[in-house]
């Protein structure tokens, strides 16, 4: 009997919720993380300030996201899925490769210089500053900006039939337009108003989309 009962006892032990509950949303956190990131750089950011915004102590930190890098890697993969997949979004609407590389190149810039959040690119901007002693992270960086630049290009060929892409190679293209818009981050992050970048924009415009 007795052995039933401890059996039965150790039974609901383990099944039993181990530790205090998440009091917090991991999603939001990150997204409070990721603004911290994007406005101090990697080196600039602490402990302190990540802890502060996130809204939590540092063994929930640890618990959840690992240690700083880790945070950071998983960062990156937030902005690229939220911030980052606007200019992509806008691109994908428009039928004409002309006027699709134009919104994206508005959506860059919108999101470059949007209200409430830092400027510049939280990838383009401070995670290739990072990337220069971490290995790791460059590898992944290249692999990121490899992804987009064939993204955009798939989206260049399906426009193929558009009177301004049937000569122009969609993958040089995808190139050409994603650097644009790393220029255009690097350029808001210095400073550069909305007018200096919507000049950029349309110079880069008559280049790739001659008359």
């Amino acid at each position: 009997m007795t052995s039933a009962m401890d059996a039965e006892a150790t039974n609901q032990a383990r099944d039993r919720p181990r530790g205090r509950p998440r009091s917090f949303d991991p999603d939001v956190a990150l997204d409070a993380a990721v603004l911290v990131f994007w406005e101090k750089g990697y080196d600039g950011t602490s402990l302190t300030d990540l802890t502060s915004a996130m809204g939590i102590n540092r063994p929930s930190l640890y618990a959840t996201y690992g240690n700083k890098r880790d945070l950071f890697l998983r960062a990156i993969d937030r902005y690229a899925a939220t911030h980052g997949g606007r200019a992509f979004s806008a691109l994908r609407l428009e039928s004409d490769n002309r006027i699709a590389v134009q919104r994206f190149f508005e959506a860059s810039i919108d999101c470059a210089l949007a209200d409430g959040t830092p400027r510049g690119c939280l990838i383009n901007t401070v995670a290739t500053d990072a990337a220069e002693s971490d290995t790791e992270l460059r590898d992944k960086l290249s692999r990121m900006f490899e992804q987009t630049d064939a993204a955009i290009a798939r989206r260049m060929a399906a426009n193929q039939t558009s009177y301004d892409s049937s000569s122009r190679d969609p993958e040089q293209l995808a190139q050409m337009a994603h650097s644009v818009t790393h220029s255009i981050m690097t350029r808001a992050r210095a400073g550069a108003s909305r007018k200096d970048l919507t000049e950029v924009a349309a110079s880069f415009m008559s280049v790739l989309f001659p008359v």
